[in-house]
């Protein structure tokens, strides 16, 4: 009975956190409120996402402008305790979409991802950032920074903190744009 309980909270603070973040970035007006994804874009998506349905309370981010050419999607995965996974998808007018893949830092290297974690993007800016925490209460984690660039974005700021310390805080600076 506990458990189910605790579940319930889980998902409750999820749908939360995923509205709150709409909220706060004031795009409401820019994202569809409940698109379906399209087939071509859903195909895109990798084996491992597990397209989280509306019934939680999350629902994918449709965005379009002149200024990218196209459409992005995107579409959320996996929702855990404290985040929410995201893949992106763009599909230029009159072309196949495409898997968009981002930078990621990872025991003192580079590498990429597919995953983005509580992501907002503004449209107006062409900004789009997320953050991710290794664990729950913070300390740990990373966050980073794009802009929309040609058919793509480029990184502008990225910051990471691997060793996880007992109070979070601001995360020193692995990359900047100059």
């Amino acid at each position: 009975m506990m458990l189910r309980s605790l579940g319930w909270l889980a998902v409750a603070t999820m749908s939360l956190s995923a509205g709150a973040a709409i909220a706060q970035t004031g795009k409401s007006a820019d994202v569809d409120a409940h698109p379906q994804v399209p087939s071509e874009v859903a195909a895109q998506m990798s084996d491992t996402c597990a397209l989280v349905g509306e019934s939680h309370g999350i629902s994918p981010q449709h965005y379009s402008s002149e200024e990218m050419g196209g459409d992005l999607w995107l579409t959320p995965c996996n929702a855990g305790a404290y985040q929410i996974s995201y893949e992106a998808i763009y599909q230029a007018e009159d072309t196949a979409p495409r898997k968009l893949l981002f930078a990621q830092w990872r025991n003192g290297s580079w590498t990429g991802t597919e995953l983005l974690f509580n992501p907002t993007f503004d449209p107006a800016t062409g900004v789009l950032s997320d953050q991710y925490k290794d664990r729950g209460a913070g300390g740990c984690g990373g966050e980073r920074t794009w802009e929309w660039q040609e058919g793509g974005f480029r990184l502008i700021e990225y910051r990471a903190q691997e060793t996880c310390q007992n109070e979070a805080g601001e995360y020193p600076v692995i990359f900047e744009v100059e």
